[in-house]
């Protein structure tokens, strides 16, 4: 029983330590704003039309307001304006923030745990299988996860998970996978790999015990690397109509373009301009986390 109230305290001590090295990475600070800022928009999106914005006009695919003509400019009734089909644009951007999060987390989720995988093994077994899987990992490498997943969009419409679980897979297969190889390879030279063996540990309870926990802090870094690719690969393939969803910030900037061609010919800089940030500033985010993680990681980089 006191053992197991010791590893809990050690567990926790070990939680503190984290926070406190996150929360003293400005940069790290920064992203986890701007994420928590985009989940409150994910949230609150329903809420609003559900008890301040009425449907008819707010709905973010078919809300017209017949007060006005379109597109319009920002007011206090539509506050980034509203597009050629009447649509807001603010309620298309938050609609549009919820498939962006189904995206990253599916990506992130994915990517993280086949990296794990593929990584633990190949370094703890070494020999055939370390072989078989650096083969098939070099194989993936060859394949830029952005585009593949593009290639695959233009044959079959990807929905949001979908799109997640194709960038995540070819990811985590590749360079991921490559990275936590070389991790493992380093903490299984460590002495307490052997004093686990010495000790009577089994090759499972090496594995999962003592490998694949030195392993996550870098799994989280790959998977926030991972986010900002698959946010951007599906960015343009919303813009390329190569995606399910009906609202997202690709296709809003697409329509911005196309419908300044073929309906009003006035450009809806607003829906444009708001589209581009939020794309930027969500896959920027996880970017800014990742930096901030590898900062704390790297000794070498807190040091500059």
């Amino acid at each position: 029983m006191r053992l197991v109230i010791e590893r809990i305290r050690a567990r926790r001590r070990s939680i503190r330590r984290s926070l406190r090295a996150v929360w003293g990475s400005p940069t790290a600070v920064v992203g986890l704003g701007l994420i928590l800022l985009f989940g409150v928009a994910a949230l609150i999106h329903p809420l609003l039309l559900r008890t301040v914005w009425p449907a008819k006009i707010y709905d973010p695919l078919v809300g017209f307001d017949f007060t006005m003509m379109h597109p319009a400019d920002p007011s206090s009734a539509h506050l980034l304006g509203t597009d050629a089909l009447g649509r807001d644009v603010l309620s298309m951007i938050l609609a549009a923030s919820r498939p962006a999060w189904v995206v990253a987390l599916t990506a992130a989720i994915t990517t993280g745990v086949i990296a794990t995988f593929i990584g633990a093994l190949g370094a703890f077994y070494r020999g055939w299988v370390d072989g078989v899987l650096s083969h098939v990992s070099d194989a993936f490498l060859l394949l830029p996860a952005p585009i593949f997943v593009l290639i695959i969009a233009e044959q079959v419409e990807l929905s949001p998970v979908r799109f997640g679980l194709v960038f995540g897979l070819i990811n985590g297969l590749g360079a991921g996978a490559i990275v936590m190889r070389s991790q493992g390879l380093k903490v299984m030279a460590e002495p307490f790999i052997e004093a686990a063996r010495v000790a009577g540990g089994g090759g499972l309870h090496i594995l999962v015990r003592h490998l694949v926990p030195h392993l996550l802090p870098l799994a989280a870094l790959y998977m926030m690397l991972s986010v900002v690719g698959a946010i951007v690969a599906h960015g343009f393939a919303a813009f390329l109509g190569q995606t399910e969803s009906l609202v997202s910030w690709g296709a809003i900037v697409f329509f911005g373009i196309t419908s300044a061609r073929s309906f009003s010919g006035v450009v809806p800089w607003s829906a444009l301009v708001s589209a581009s940030a939020a794309l930027s500033l969500f896959a920027g985010a996880f970017y800014l986390v990742s930096s901030g993680l590898r900062e704390i990681l790297d000794p070498r980089l807190r040091a500059r």
